[in-house]
């Protein structure tokens, strides 16, 4: 018959249109994202304070954006000096923390990092040899 898709069509446009709103009140509800959800990286953080990075440098290497870069510690190759992340070329595919033979990285529920600066989705997870963030504390 002619015109059954276009009845189709404005049959669930009409369903869509007369349904329940599917409209988030984002800034005053917030909704928890699933478990597995691959939104900001982070580092872990050993017991005796340092970064649970190992310096191999495995993460850097299975990065297909190249957006992690690494400095090893000239005194000790085992401990980073600086690990800087560049979010805003990252695909959040997740290899660098698959990767990870200590895993030392992972990724975080945090979702709420939009900005208009491309500076700011510049981070250091380890600067100077120290973490700069209050990761998740494991046994070393």
């Amino acid at each position: 018959m002619f015109g059954q898709g276009l009845m189709k069509g404005l049959a669930i446009t009409m369903r869509h249109a007369l349904g329940r709103p599917v409209t988030e009140l984002y800034p005053y509800e917030h909704k928890n994202p699933p478990a597995n959800s691959r939104t900001f990286l982070a580092m872990h953080v050993l017991e005796t304070g340092e970064s649970a990075c190992r310096a191999c440098n495995t993460c850097v290497v299975g990065c297909p954006d190249h957006v992690l870069k690494l400095v090893r510690n000239p005194d000790d190759n085992r401990h980073a000096l600086e690990f800087v992340v560049n979010s805003g070329r990252c695909c959040f595919c997740g290899l660098c923390v698959e990767n990870c033979p200590y895993e030392s990285l992972y990724f975080t529920q945090e979702y709420e990092r939009a900005t208009d600066d491309k500076d700011a989705l510049i981070y250091h997870l380890v600067h100077e040899g120290h973490p700069t963030h209050a990761g998740e504390v494991t046994k070393p």
